[in-house]
């Protein structure tokens, strides 16, 4: 324990330190009617409160976002992540901590051993182009809480997601059409007894390679003042992998 204190202490001075220098501080926070992820539904049936704060400099950035949900019966989640973004703003290269205890109040996050709740997550964004709002990005776990193979190992579940995101100035609309498949992980066995046929569901719900979610989203600015408004954000969500639809709405404060 004290070995894994002494190295975030270690970490958090170095981010004191790049924070010296030159660079962009940001705090947010997002109001969510459900908190959808890559086609699950991960914060029960209650609104999710997702604060976050960042901080980048020469495309470096390192954050931490978190989503609580309003019911005490469903898991909360506390991520950091650390970002580089290059060749002219194309790429984004990221490195993200998941965590997801269900009671923060026994929670060891400093245990990183085998049954960890943590997971490490590496994954790379082409972030489009000026003439062309197409994005791509795909993510490997490599370490941690993951789903197992039928030998109890990780199966570095894989997620892919590409999005065409247009802006309609005729509407003053930013559009998100999106696609995201498990690549990996989940996998049926036969009871030799009962000949009966047992579903092992991989990270994302998913049997092997499938779409969990497929959508179309809207976002629009809600003028308040000459000098503020809101952004009011809407989602319709299908996972066909688990033969389920989510419609969400949400909004969002950044200083």
């Amino acid at each position: 324990m004290r070995k894994q204190v002494f190295i975030t202490a270690i970490i958090i001075l170095s981010a004191l330190n790049i924070i010296k220098a030159q660079g962009n501080f940001n705090i947010s926070t997002d109001i969510q009617s459900r908190y959808i992820w890559r086609g699950q539904a991960l914060g029960g049936n209650t609104p999710s409160i997702q604060p976050s704060m960042k901080y980048n400099i020469k495309g470096f950035e390192l954050g931490a976002w978190g989503a609580f949900s309003t019911s005490q019966l469903t898991t909360q989640e506390l991520d950091v992540y650390l970002s580089y973004t290059f060749l002219d703003n194309m790429f984004t290269a990221i490195i993200t901590d998941y965590s997801f205890p269900k009671d923060f109040t026994q929670f060891d996050y400093f245990d990183y051993g085998k049954n960890t709740t943590h997971v490490l997550e590496a994954g790379i964004v082409f972030n489009g182009l000026k003439n062309l709002p197409i994005n791509a990005s795909i993510y490997t776990n490599f370490y941690g809480a993951d789903s197992k193979d039928i030998n109890n190992d990780n199966v570095m579940s894989t997620y892919f997601e590409v999005s065409y995101n247009p802006f309609i100035e005729k509407i003053n609309t930013s559009l998100s059409v999106f696609s995201g498949f498990a690549l990996n992980g989940g996998y049926t066995t036969t009871n030799p007894i009962s000949s009966l046929n047992n579903k092992i569901y991989g990270y994302y719900g998913n049997i092997g390679f499938a779409c969990v979610n497929l959508g179309l989203g809207a976002t629009k600015n809600l003028k308040i003042t000459e000098s503020f408004s809101l952004p009011i954000s809407t989602k319709l969500i299908f996972n066909p992998e688990a033969k389920k639809a989510f419609f969400t709405v949400s909004t969002g404060i950044k200083i």
